[in-house]
């Protein structure tokens, strides 16, 4: 993926690099967390075939490494949405569309009819607005609803000095520009969204584990840890670090996922071994994305998956999903220790 992103670097305009990477080259503590935690292998283990492939929501994936909802994209590449799903399907893994895509929901799953596509929600206060995409989700064939719980307020993660714009003659195509969020919403939203479709709700943006039993009390079906890339809270604790007592909290009850700062595969091994059942990306398949359309992200994805399974074989574990009775890898396969900030 960092092939991809020194080329994408020489083709993209600098408003659209400055979107992308907004939110973490200062603050963001998400990927230094990952550099604070060390694998401990385990020897004489039988990897001669590594496997990647897990289930997630019930539905079988070729990757625990999917894509995060990543909004307009045809700015990075003329076919937009389409062709992130056409790349992940391809990938055999998970596509988090946004809600303020530049396809509507639809055409993005009709792009990758075999794929596996969920939609991310903001929290818009015209319920009918959202209700309605709902059910252009439901229609498409879509297998999950992602709505973004970190987002009361309407904060800007792209300084204006950064002079990103849509491009022109590219729209938003759910209508996301005409909707403001709300900063009134409580539990009951979650409980409003689980009646009225029967997708599993996957709320994003989950740091406490608190809040992570209330989501499933709610009527959520799996949470998701995010800090949002440090994009709006810029002293948010890094997702690995909050990850843990998210799992400890849900307890077997549902599965937990993690996005930020997840740059390789041995990354993903780390959230994967403290209990989250997958992990997504963002700004690696962004590089892919305009450099490749759906081939490129479907070839930072084989990379990922490549380095995973590399690192896991090396750590003794012949597979991701080993202990299939949990969302953990077996405690007895890999061990973590969490080095010091200075190490």
């Amino acid at each position: 993926p960092r092939h991809y992103r020194e080329v994408a670097r020489m083709i993209l305009p600098g408003p659209v690099l400055g979107w992308i990477d907004s939110g973490e080259a200062a603050l963001s503590d998400n990927p230094g967390a990952f550099e604070r935690y060390r694998l401990l292998p385990r020897v004489l283990r039988d990897v001669s075939a590594v496997r990647t492939a897990t289930t997630v929501l019930g539905r079988e994936v070729r990757t625990p490494i999917g894509i995060a909802p990543i909004g307009i994209q045809k700015a990075l590449h003329p076919d937009g949405e389409a062709a992130t799903a056409r790349g992940a399907a391809a990938a055999g893994s998970i596509f988090i569309a946004p809600v303020n895509a530049t396809i509507p929901i639809g055409e993005i799953t009709a792009a990758a009819p075999d794929g596996t596509v969920w939609l991310q929600l903001y929290n818009w206060p015209d319920r009918d607005a959202l209700a309605e995409v709902i059910r252009a989700a439901e229609a498409a064939g879509v297998r999950a609803i992602v709505p973004l719980v970190n987002t009361p307020l309407p904060v800007s993660h792209t300084p204006a000095s950064v002079g990103f714009r849509l491009p022109a003659g590219v729209t938003l195509a759910h209508g996301a520009a005409n909707h403001d969020l709300t900063a009134k919403n409580d539990w009951s939203y979650l409980e409003w969204m689980a009646g009225i479709t029967s997708l599993p709700i996957v709320p994003k943006g989950i740091l406490h584990g608190d809040d992570a039993r209330r989501a499933l009390d709610a009527g959520a079906r799996a949470v998701l840890v995010s800090n949002h890339g440090n994009r709006q809270v810029a002293r948010a604790v890094a997702a690995i670090d909050a990850l843990p007592g998210v799992v400890a909290a849900v307890a077997g009850r549902a599965e937990v996922y993690l996005d930020g700062g997840v740059r390789n595969g041995t990354d993903a091994l780390i959230a994967l071994a403290l209990g989250a059942r997958a992990v997504f990306v963002a700004r690696a398949v962004c590089w892919g994305l305009a450099c490749g359309g759906a081939d490129g992200v479907a070839r930072v994805l084989g990379s990922l998956t490549a380095e995973l399974a590399e690192e896991t074989g090396m750590c003794g574990i012949p597979d991701v999903a080993l202990d299939r009775k949990s969302t953990r890898l077996n405690s007895s396969h890999v061990a973590l220790s969490r080095m010091p900030s200075s190490a």
